[in-house]
């Protein structure tokens, strides 16, 4: 049984804003994976002043972010447009355009977008925490560092600086004699 060629390719159109719906939901369903596996960040730095997750595992998630940004804006499947294949069918291209409003496409599109953007501020903020909290240790390092060496200065050069401020006058005299000397 032959179809016309202009069922054949309503039917196309049909089913290629029907995939596009389709690989939408599956990126929605990811996404909320996501979200929900990140949902307890803000509960556990409220209640702990911390991140409750290390840099590596940060990173790794906003990488993950990232991907399902690039999934749904860059990948071959992008969401938005309509196919070149239909810009050389008028008809076809406003079947394609009717379904895939039917299907909310370009709506849900937008709404996955403020959602990968909520979730990025919220990684970046956190990433932001943790960066103030690495600097913070740094900082603490290099005073614990400065006071080792005041320690081994004070240690090395103390008797001497102990003379010279409290010494005999004898050698304070000394002292002088040396320094004129040279």
């Amino acid at each position: 049984m032959a179809l016309p060629e202009e069922t054949l390719l309503a039917r196309y159109a049909f089913s290629q804003a029907l995939s596009r719906s389709t690989a939408l939901s599956a990126l929605e369903v990811s996404l909320d994976d996501y979200l929900t596996s990140m949902a307890l960040l803000p509960h556990t730095l409220a209640k702990t002043g911390k991140p409750g997750m290390s840099r590596k595992d940060l990173i790794k998630k906003l990488g993950e972010l990232m991907q399902f940004r690039q999934q749904l804006n860059l990948n071959r499947e992008n969401f938005v447009e309509v196919p070149d294949f239909y810009w050389a069918e008028p008809e076809l291209e406003k079947c394609f355009k009717s379904l895939t409003n039917a299907l909310e496409v370009r709506g849900r599109t937008a709404s996955l977008n403020d959602k990968i953007t909520y979730a990025a501020d919220i990684q970046s903020m956190l990433r932001q925490l943790l960066t103030e909290s690495s600097s913070h240790s740094m900082e603490l390092i290099i005073i614990a560092l400065i006071a080792v060496e005041v320690v081994i200065a004070i240690i090395r050069e103390g008797p001497e600086l102990w003379h010279m401020a409290f010494g005999t006058e004898e050698h304070k005299e000394h002292s002088s004699a040396k320094v004129s000397t040279a």
